[in-house]
């Protein structure tokens, strides 16, 4: 039954775009056609007929709009186009830089022109080019308001021609790094998008999306390019170099599995070992560092955890190139918690009566007529770590009560921060100023681990 859904699903969703973005306009343009060809008919058709040429004529655009692969979606549409002039535009030579991946794929003619711009009511998205290897992909795109504005896109993604989403997911880059930037009204800027599951780039795909202009309330528009590639301009855009290289942090084991190299980053697996007592949790002041004009450290521009035990790191690296040095420093990691996460405190008496360990330390109680202030916190170890907890938002009073943390809008009231006068990484929440039956227990959300310190150096690449 499921499957029966979803290829009814998959069959119904292409007209169903294609009638979303049909425009008004057309639509009684549409119908006006239909509606004069009824009346040229013979008198002695029936008045149905009428309908049906209407009807007739609806389906006919919204087919052409599914099928017909040169026709663009929404008013003021444009003929697909393909690019006369191959030259590299220059915003696309400044977005890749003067090193790195993307500018040796550039050096290497594996720029493919693309050239296809895609209208819909004001907004005008063209994407200019890209490069890939098929498990990335690199789109260089312009973008123009009819208004002025910068329209930039909103979660798009990959799709086959027949719809169906392809498994990239986009590389938002979080950083002060560069970023896209206005030529004559028009937005130029590039867009990162990996592989994450199975397969790979068809022959033939299509990059879609909502567009925003940035303004509240935002104006959206859904627009779609159909990008071909050329087989015989991939590029390499991934390389891996094997490590095997295992830290010791008090019998915590992580191993350093490979260093590989993306466009724009440089990723990072590690593995620790899930079979001893203490469980890693996290890296608290690791540095990846080369040697380059933007400075010795690498920003950190992402961290997930691929599978339990696994974990990948990436580093904002646009300029690496094969063969600069590479070091691995760090001194800390963060052991996960396994202890009992309650929290039980008398604020009548200023007691701490039970906490997940003895490190956590009751720092103040402020008490007025609006709310009760209550700040704990640890020992700082580090000007660069902190260590805070979090508290859930329901907690109980001594008679078995149910109460809720101050908040506003659904925000709780809480925040963290480092007292140097204390010095502590201090944790305070708040909860309304009343007298309560004593004494008050909370549930803890978030506890830091075990901080274990080595530090290290480890050359990956010299």
């Amino acid at each position: 039954m499921a499957n029966e859904e979803r290829l009814l699903e998959q069959y119904f969703e292409p007209a169903h775009i294609a009638e979303r973005r049909i425009s008004e306009e057309r639509l009684e343009s549409a119908v006006r056609s239909g509606m004069l060809r009824g009346g040229r008919a013979k008198t002695r058709r029936r008045i149905g007929r009428t309908a049906m040429s209407c009807a007739a004529a609806l389906l006919l655009i919204v087919a052409a709009a599914v099928y017909v692969p040169d026709m663009r979606f929404g008013g003021g549409l444009k003929e697909m186009q393909t690019a006369a002039d191959q030259r590299i535009p220059s915003y696309v030579e400044w977005e890749v830089g003067k090193r790195g991946m993307l500018r040796e794929a550039l050096d290497q003619g594996k720029y493919q022109a693309v050239g296809v711009t895609a209208s819909y009511e004001g907004f005008h998205v063209t994407v200019d080019g890209m490069m890939t290897d098929r498990k990335h992909v690199v789109l260089f795109y312009t973008s123009q308001s009819d208004n002025g504005d910068r329209i930039k896109p909103v979660n798009p993604g990959l799709y086959t021609t027949v719809y169906d989403k392809l498994p990239y997911k986009q590389f938002v880059r979080d950083t002060n790094e560069r970023t896209g930037y206005y030529d004559n009204g028009s937005y130029h800027d590039m867009l990162i998008f990996d592989l994450t599951g199975g397969g790979k780039l068809p022959d033939e795909f299509y990059f879609s999306g909502e567009w925003d202009n940035g303004e509240l309330p935002a104006t959206r528009k859904f627009l779609e390019v159909k990008i071909p590639v050329d087989a015989a301009k991939l590029a390499v855009l991934e390389r891996t170099v094997p490590v095997n290289h295992v830290f010791d942090f008090e019998g915590i084991k992580i191993k350093l599995e490979n260093m590989v190299q993306v466009p724009e980053r440089i990723n990072l697996s590690l593995a620790s070992d899930a079979s001893g007592m203490q469980k890693f949790a996290r890296f608290l002041d690791w540095e990846l560092r080369t040697k380059n004009d933007r400075g010795n450290v690498l920003p950190l521009a992402m961290a997930v955890e691929t599978e339990p035990g696994k974990r990948t790191f990436g580093f904002y690296a646009p300029d690496y190139v094969k063969g600069d040095p590479l070091e691995l420093r760090g001194s800390w990691i963060e052991t996960a918690f396994q202890g009992e996460r309650k929290l039980v405190i008398d604020t009548n008496q200023f007691k701490l009566i039970q906490a997940p360990d003895d490190r956590l330390k009751l720092a103040s109680i402020e008490t007025s007529s609006e709310r009760i202030r209550i700040t704990s916190g640890f020992q700082s170890v580090d000007s660069r770590i902190g260590q805070f907890l979090k508290i859930k938002p329901e907690f109980t009073d001594g008679k078995g009560n149910k109460h809720v943390l101050m908040n506003n809008s659904e925000v709780i009231h809480e925040g963290w921060k480092q007292n140097a006068d204390s010095g502590l990484d201090e944790y305070y929440f708040d909860i309304a100023g009343k007298s309560y039956p004593q004494p008050l227990t909370f549930e803890v959300e978030q506890y830091p681990g075990r901080l274990i310190k080595k530090p290290f150096s480890f050359t990956i690449q010299k």
